[in-house]
Order: structure tokens, then sequence, then C-alpha cells
């Protein structure tokens, strides 16, 4: 009776490692990928209020005592230029033309025609740093930029590595790569 013994010969193992290898990489870098972007997503949704925050934060009927001429401060900076600013008293809204304003520096100088003398009045308006909303914002978007153009360039890492197993296999079997009687293909 005749013992048939196969043994193992050729590229056989080392290839079907390093196949499984590339697989296993594409997987979790697709996976990477999918999920970083999620989660850094879904983060974003969850504190773009508390980013818009930083930026618009709003103050209703702050108390301000106005003097002729002497510099008076609200009690925040960097006030918002625009129609959101509303000064009156209980009688009157007060006109902004009648107020020196300093948005960044929060501080006014009434300078009406008329006396007024520790005058208390109200102050309705929206402060916040809107540049640092924008840098964050613009960090956020860039963010997702560069994760964008890494998962563009995936493609081409995975086809740099089959080329490099290739031709890692080809040179192999040649005899050029362990060099010698090793026990290769050819």
């Amino acid at each position: 009776m005749t013992d048939y013994t196969y043994k193992k010969k050729g590229q056989a193992a080392g290839a079907v490692g390093a196949i499984i290898s590339l697989v296993m990489g594409v997987a979790v870098a697709t996976l990477l990928m999918i999920f970083t972007g999620a989660l850094g997503g879904q983060t974003y949704n969850q504190v773009e209020g508390d980013i818009e925050e930083i930026g618009n934060k709003s103050i209703t009927a702050e108390v301000l005592t106005a003097t002729n001429g002497s510099t008076g401060y609200f009690l925040n900076s960097n006030i918002h230029d625009g129609g959101n600013l509303l000064i009156y008293n209980t009688s009157q809204t007060m006109e902004l033309g009648n107020f020196s304003m300093d948005y960044t520096a929060g501080s006014f100088v009434y300078s009406p025609i008329w006396e007024l003398n520790e005058t208390q009045y109200f102050a309705n308006y929206t402060y916040g740093d809107t540049e640092m909303v924008s840098t964050i914002k613009g960090g956020i978007l860039s963010s997702f930029e560069a994760q964008e153009q890494v998962g563009n360039y995936l493609p081409i890492v995975v086809l740099a590595v089959i080329v490099f197993l290739v031709l890692g296999l080809v040179l192999s079997m040649g005899g050029i790569g362990n060099g010698g009687n090793s026990g290769t293909a050819l």
C-alpha cells in the first residue's frame, strides 16, 4: 500500500497570511473612517447649541446708570452691534444716537441735550465673542474636510499594498526574494 503524504510547498502560506492581513487592515481602516465621522458628527450636533451660545448670550433688563458726559459700563463686553441693543427707562426708550458706544469694551457715554444725573436705565442686548464661534466652527469643518480627504486616498493605499503583495509573491517565486534553493515554487 502506498502512503501518499503531501508536503506543503510553494508560496501559499505567506500569501494567505498577507491577504488576511490586507483584508483585516482595510476593514479596520474603513470602520475607523465610518465611526470617526459618525461620532464626530453626533458630537457636533450635541454641542452646536453650546458653541452658538458662546457668541450669542442675551441679557434682559440690565440696570445702567446714565450721567451726562461720563462713561458707563455694561456688565459684559463684546456687545453685538446691531438692532438688538435697547436702552430704556420706565417711561421711554432712548435713541442709541444719544449714546457714544464702544461695543467691544462694553462702555457708553450718554450725551443728550437735556441733563441727566444718576438716572437709572435698563438695557437689553446680546453679547459674545462671534470670532471665537467662527474659529471653532472653522476648526470642526476643516477636520471633517481632512477626514474626507483621507477617505479619498484610502483606495490608493489599498492598491499600493496589493501591488506590494503581488510583487513580493512574484519576486519570491522567481528565487530573487529568498535567494538560492529555499523551497520556492521555481
